[in-house]
């Protein structure tokens, strides 16, 4: 009899508590719990989705899930960024970029992975975009259709192109076309403050010789077609990268448009 009393009591305090409870909530009206309840469904990430979406249709700024795939404070493979779609720039062409000075805010180097090599050796060259500044940096490209990064070789010591084949150029073969060339789009990319975008390009310590047997769909953007014949000879070289990078004020030897290295060829 006592337990069955008990119980009873114990079950219409725990009503009243509860009664109680949900009196307080209503008092506190609904915009509290709606808030909290949003937070915790996204795991704290709610409030961040929302400003990364924010972000990604003003200025790119950090934070939430959807993030702007053109903006990178490490990039390791700038040419695949600059063939993401979304990071084209629609009906701008790249000749209509006004240049702006980047000086102190942008430093373009190029290093190579051996600096030494036997001729008809391979070297791998590195091209790396630094952001020196503070802000982000927004950089621009020519695309057409890819992003273009094209070697020259220079002797280090007459400054003439060594491995260009000996002019004039040929005309081309009989009968042989080359398809429409290709329009020239831009694509941009934000390098985060002290961050930096990098692009390996494949180099051979090679000569050339014209290639008139491609010049059947070769597209015309990349010159008469050439093809490898055999090592440079032995000697210190300038190796220049002439990268799509465009909208940027420069000198003369396009320090940041086209950065170089020395490579020594030592047998």
């Amino acid at each position: 009899m006592h337990r069955l009393i008990g119980r009873s009591a114990l079950s219409t305090a725990s009503t009243a508590f509860l009664a109680t409870l949900l009196a307080l909530g209503a008092g506190c009206g609904n915009k509290k719990p709606a808030e909290s309840a949003s937070g915790e469904a996204d795991g704290g990430d709610g409030g961040s989705e929302t400003s990364g979406d924010e972000s990604a249709g003003g200025d790119g700024g950090a934070g939430g899930e959807k993030k702007d795939e053109c903006i990178g404070f490490d990039i390791g493979n700038l040419e695949d960024m600059l063939l993401k779609s979304s990071c084209e720039e629609p009906n701008v062409k790249p000749d209509s970029i006004q240049p702006i000075d980047l000086k102190g805010k942008l430093e373009v180097t190029l290093s190579a992975s051996p600096t030494k090599s036997a001729g008809g050796g391979k070297v791998d060259l590195l091209v790396t975009f630094a952001n020196k500044s503070k802000d982000p940096l927004v950089l621009h490209f020519k695309i057409d259709p890819v992003p273009r990064f094209e070697t020259e070789v220079y002797d280090a010591k007459k400054g003439k192109r060594a491995d260009m084949p000996a002019p004039p150029t040929p005309p081309p073969p009989k009968n042989a076309t080359q398809p429409p060339p290709s329009e020239a789009k831009s694509a941009r990319i934000t390098i985060a403050p002290a961050g930096n975008a990098r692009a390996r390009i494949p180099w051979e310590a090679v000569k050339m010789k014209w290639a008139p047997e491609k010049y059947r769909g070769t597209p015309p953007e990349r010159g008469y077609p050439r093809a490898p014949a055999g090592p440079l000879a032995k000697g210190k070289y300038n190796v220049k990268v002439v990268t799509p990078l465009v909208g940027v004020s420069e000198g003369v030897d396009h320090e940041m448009s086209a950065p170089k290295v020395e490579i020594e060829i030592d047998k």
